[in-house]
């Protein structure tokens, strides 16, 4: 094992180095031994949206999403940050219940907007929190 530094530790498995607060390896996710355990939901983010079906739980992350430029070239994005649970997919994006109600999250490539000058249609950034349909 490498000699010890300052805010690393070490997998037990593999012996890559991790910041001490990992919960797992970020090379072969063997789980450390925590006091407290995990503080929350493992969050996973979503590679591919078209493998999420109804009833999964994802959490859309701030600052991504569609979003207009002002004048002042501040972005406002249009999509709030967090928990939304999935209604259905299609081959641009994800239909989902959110904090405000019935919304669609946009997953396809950046491009202008062919309807509304100064926006940006703009894939969101997904996590999975809770997988409905476990393999």
């Amino acid at each position: 094992m490498p000699t010890k530094k300052r805010g690393v530790k070490y997998c037990s498995e593999c012996e890559t180095e991790n910041g001490v607060r990992a919960y797992e390896c970020k090379n072969c996710d063997h789980p450390f031994k925590m006091k407290k355990g995990r503080r929350g939901p493992r969050r996973k983010k979503v590679e591919d949206f078209r493998t999420l079906k109804r009833g999964d739980i994802i959490r859309v992350m701030g600052g991504s999403g569609d979003f207009y430029v002002g004048r002042d070239g501040e972005k406002q994005y249009f999509t709030d940050r967090g928990k939304y649970s999935v209604w259905g997919v299609d081959n641009q994006g994800i239909k989902a219940y959110g904090p405000h109600g019935f919304t669609y999250l946009y997953m396809g490539k950046r491009c202008p907007s062919k309807i509304v000058d100064g926006v940006t249609k703009c894939p969101h950034k997904i996590y999975l929190i809770i997988n409905s349909h476990r393999e």
